[in-house]
């Protein structure tokens, strides 16, 4: 359980740490950083979100660690502590998100962008990709659930492929399927909130290259649903691990079955965004 949240931990403050001196320096782009569409209102916006940004998701991670340890000192048995530290990180990972969206929202709110961009046309199809592979997720849980250990799984594997981390099936099902609902949950909001406030869904990469809200809530879609369908890779290789005693694949290959993922997005970019006039 320690390690557990340690290792989380420890990741968080990282992608805080890169978030907050990395971010501004690459600016407005559709791949790193706080990319919520506010963010994009201005460069300066992009570069205070991302330093904010950094500094809350630093914050999560220091939390967790400090957490794990209490409830270590605390002798707290291990599967109660994974589920208590597993909720713990969902709750204020959300709550950080939403904190970082009002936060650009306040800083946004009088730029161009916020005034001229037109509401957008709510469409199921928005949220047709994301639903689908969270739905398609939770099949795949479903049927290899009965199978699965339930009291000690393997869910974590280090860099030669041997189980170094260890969770009850439960405690398992509840963070993975909540991390995907949390996904699903902010496409779904930011399509509500973009028939009102359509620069939620609005994007940049650089000064010119840009990504107006329609096109925006096709791309955000997408692109939660390519995490969903990394989801469900790990998950299948993870319960074919613990029903069968091998991996379904190495771990190079799954590493590289991300690289096609990122390569359609950046080419999904380029089609849907247009590059703006001159100044």
């Amino acid at each position: 359980m320690l390690y557990f949240g340690l290792g989380i931990g420890g990741l968080l403050i990282l992608i805080g740490l890169a978030t907050y001196f990395l971010a501004p320096r690459v600016g407005p782009n559709p791949f790193f950083g706080v990319r919520v569409g506010y963010a994009y209102a201005s460069r300066a916006v992009w570069d205070k979100t991302n330093r904010a940004g950094g500094i809350a998701f630093a914050g999560v991670g220091l939390g967790m660690m400090l957490f794990a340890l209490i409830l270590q000192m605390l002798n707290i048995a291990p599967r109660d502590a994974i589920s208590v530290l597993t909720g713990a990180m969902l709750i204020a990972l959300l709550g950080a998100t939403v904190w970082l969206v009002m936060y650009a929202r306040h800083l946004a709110r009088d730029t161009a962008p916020m005034r001229e961009l037109a509401p957008v046309k709510f469409r199921w199809a928005y949220l047709a990709p994301v639903l689908s592979t969270f739905a398609l997720l939770v099949a795949v849980m479903i049927y290899f659930y009965p199978a699965l250990p339930a009291q000690k799984m393997a869910t974590h594997f280090n860099i030669t492929e041997q189980p170094d981390g260890w969770m009850p099936r439960d405690a398992f099902v509840v963070s993975y399927l909540g991390l995907a609902a949390l996904i699903a949950a902010i496409n779904s909001v930011v399509v509500i909130v973009a028939t009102r406030e359509p620069l939620i869904s609005f994007g940049r990469w650089g000064a010119r290259w840009r990504l107006d809200p329609e096109r925006g809530l096709i791309y955000a879609g997408c692109a939660f649903a390519f995490t969903n369908l990394i989801f469900i890779v790990a998950l299948l290789d993870v319960a074919w691990f613990n029903t069968r005693g091998a991996h379904l694949f190495s771990l190079a290959l799954f590493l590289w079955m991300i690289v096609p993922l990122i390569t359609i997005l950046v080419a999904l970019y380029v089609w849907l965004g247009r590059r703006a006039p001159p100044a």
